[in-house]
């Protein structure tokens, strides 16, 4: 196994839209500032995923791109529970966190069928859902932005992540609104912005894992301060703007 911590963009081309190479840079910029060597690798349509991995990011974008890559990312379905099982990293943002569930049902009766990595099942709605996100997680506060038309419906077992304190969230249970799916070391999301920059403890929950599984020794510390401080800048700005009088949610 590599010395160096693997960091895997699948489908940048198709799958970007939303910051997602920022999510790549964020966990790439914390590893190194903590000493740690990493590589990162683009990964196509038809193109192998490095075996030794250690990180898989999936980004964001439009049904047409899903479509374009469904076929290639169902033929990577066992390769990708294994990688979760094994407990290394998906994160997985939008459109594929939507193909790695049970299935999307889509408003023109079509259904695309999902990998099964996650327990949920996503049903496109008339109703889109834009503006800022904030959601109370176990690592912290998670804040961001969410745009999705689409309503998840959570299957047994689904680990959720946060509670939601603004916004829609991608599903309700007990009536509470929250928002992304763990399984593991692993996260389905409907949180972009791009979500890891301005989530720097979100970042380093997955870091600390990753790291743990390979022995590798890494830690949060004075490098990483610069970092948080901006971070917590925007975090900040973006919280007096929801709670502000002068604020409502975005709609279409």
């Amino acid at each position: 196994m590599s010395a160096s911590v693997q960091i895997v963009q699948l489908y940048p081309v198709e799958l970007g839209i939303t910051g997602d190479r920022g999510n790549v840079r964020a966990l790439q910029t914390r590893l190194e500032r903590g000493g740690v060597s990493v590589e990162v690798h683009q990964v196509g349509i038809g193109e192998p995923i490095p075996a030794d991995a250690d990180i898989i990011v999936l980004g964001n974008g439009p049904l047409s791109a899903m479509r374009i890559v469904a076929d290639d990312l169902r033929g990577r379905a066992a390769e990708l529970e294994e990688f979760v099982q094994s407990g290394r990293s998906l994160f997985a943002v939008g459109a594929t966190a939507e193909l790695l569930s049970e299935g999307v049902d889509t408003l023109d009766g079509d259904t695309l069928a999902g990998l099964g990595i996650f327990p949920f099942r996503v049903a496109r709605t008339r109703d889109r859902n834009v503006g800022y996100i904030i959601a109370d997680a176990p690592f912290g506060r998670i804040i961001g932005f969410e745009d999705h038309a689409s309503r998840w419906t959570l299957g047994e077992g689904a680990q959720v992540v946060g509670t939601v304190v603004a916004g829609k969230g991608s599903f309700s249970r007990g009536g509470v609104a929250g928002e992304t799916v763990q399984r593991g070391a692993s996260y389905a999301t409907n949180v972009q912005g791009p979500a890891l920059p301005l989530n720097p403890r979100w970042s380093d929950a997955i870091l600390a894992a990753v790291t743990a599984r390979r022995g590798i020794d890494w830690a949060v510390g004075e490098a990483h301060s610069r970092l948080d401080e901006y971070a917590q800048g925007a975090r900040d700005a973006i919280e007096h703007l929801v709670h502000s009088k002068d604020f409502s949610t975005i709609g279409l």
